[in-house]
């Protein structure tokens, strides 16, 4: 008897139920694996941003210097596990633009979720993009708290 004949029998329709809830139950994992880093991803870069954007409000309240203050923040993003790209693509902004003395900065950070599809499937890449911007005081700025 054929393999699949027998899954038209009484038998074979637990069988099928079995294969169908498998199939389902597998789906169901994979989508968790693939969605999970960017759902985790956008919380977590919230407290990154606002910890990028501290530590480069107090570099520039210590030095006055915006470039020393953009290398913190790529030295911080840097420790935090973020890339070279992730970096690179990352703004730093000053405020106000046209003044001399400056008295909020701007951090806007990019992460890439990490995932199997993202990874071998460079169209998807584009999803798995994450950014978030955080603008903080310099006058106020300490190391350990926000605004």
């Amino acid at each position: 008897m054929h393999p699949l004949r027998a899954l038209n029998d009484e038998g074979g329709q637990i069988l099928r139920q079995i294969i169908l809830i498998g199939i389902i139950v597998l789906a169901v994992v994979f989508l968790l694996v693939e969605v999970g880093p960017i759902i985790w991803g956008r919380i977590f870069i919230i407290n990154d941003a606002e910890d990028v954007a501290n530590a480069v409000a107090f570099e520039y309240k210590l030095t006055g210097s915006d470039s020393d203050a953009v290398q913190e923040a790529a030295t911080k993003m840097r420790l935090m596990g973020y890339s070279d790209d992730e970096i690179r693509e990352s703004v730093v902004e000053f405020l106000p633009v046209e003044s001399k003395t400056k008295e909020k900065v701007r951090v806007t950070i990019v992460r890439y979720a990490n995932t199997l599809i993202t990874r071998h499937i460079k169209y998807f890449k584009r999803f798995a993009r994450m950014a978030k911007t955080k603008e903080v005081s310099i006058a106020s700025s300490t190391p350990w708290e926000s605004e």
